[in-house]
């Protein structure tokens, strides 16, 4: 089994693709997944719900499909039959969790590189269909991640093995002690409530720290200084040019 955590040996500043490459393509579709592989990103984030259906992981943010697709409702309240037929904002469908794990397995064997996949846990009750489908993908490094604390607990309890991280968009002075009961690889924060001593906080308990969501080289040159390991952001293109990589580095 591959650890999302060597990707923090194996990069000096880990760059993941937020929902894809989100301000390039429409956020959570193969066309976004594939655009931030192309732009050399070492991991993608994906967000999963299920349907009414109940087992099949959707990936998509909302809880409504009304944003980013041609369709009205709540994800909970569609089938899988409805939520198939949808289209999203650019002509692509709603992939299913094992489409985009597919998708980073046959870009890993063609380039011959490692991605890994963030893969959050947005929905009530994912945490065993998660689980089930990653047990089929274990040559890909995989975080499970999830504001849900308690979901993510679920998954930790049925998986012992995967990689978790704790997300968090208010600061708690309890986050590492949340981390370490989930035997967590890494704390995933908002950018906004990130300083250096909070840091240094969670460094002390031998963690990593992931920022999201990251859209410009000076912020994530301003999160590094801090502590920061790597950044999830809409817009690799922004950092993975050779002028951007020349200038942050």
């Amino acid at each position: 089994m591959s650890a999302f955590r060597e990707l923090f040996n194996t990069n000096e500043f880990l760059l993941i693709g937020h929902r894809g490459a989100a301000g390039l393509e429409t956020e959570n579709t193969l066309p976004s997944f594939q655009r931030a592989l192309d732009l050399g990103c070492a991991a993608i984030e994906l967000d999963v719900q299920h349907g009414a259906s109940g087992e099949t992981q959707w990936v998509i943010h909302d809880h409504t499909v009304n944003r980013t697709t041609n369709g009205h409702g709540r994800v909970k309240d569609l089938t899988d039959s409805d939520l198939q037929t949808l289209r999203c904002t650019n002509g692509a469908t709603i992939p299913k969790l094992s489409d985009v794990l597919d998708l980073v397995t046959r870009q890993s064997q063609v380039a011959a590189t490692t991605v890994g996949v963030n893969v959050e846990l947005k929905g009530p009750m994912t945490a065993r269909a998660v689980a089930d489908t990653l047990r089929n993908y274990q040559q890909i490094p995989i975080l499970v991640s999830s504001f849900d604390h308690s979901e993510l607990r679920r998954f930790r309890d049925i998986d012992p093995n995967t990689d978790v991280a704790p997300l968090f968009h208010a600061w708690q002075d309890s986050v590492d002690e949340i981390a370490a009961d989930l035997s967590a690889c890494c704390i995933n924060l908002s950018s906004r409530i990130v300083t250096q001593r909070r840091c240094e906080q969670i460094h002390q308990s031998g963690l990593p720290v992931l920022a999201y969501t990251v859209n410009s080289q000076r912020a994530a040159t301003r999160l590094r200084r801090m502590g920061v390991a790597g950044v999830f952001t809409d817009r690799p293109d922004r950092f993975l040019s050779p002028t951007a990589t020349n200038e942050a580095s």
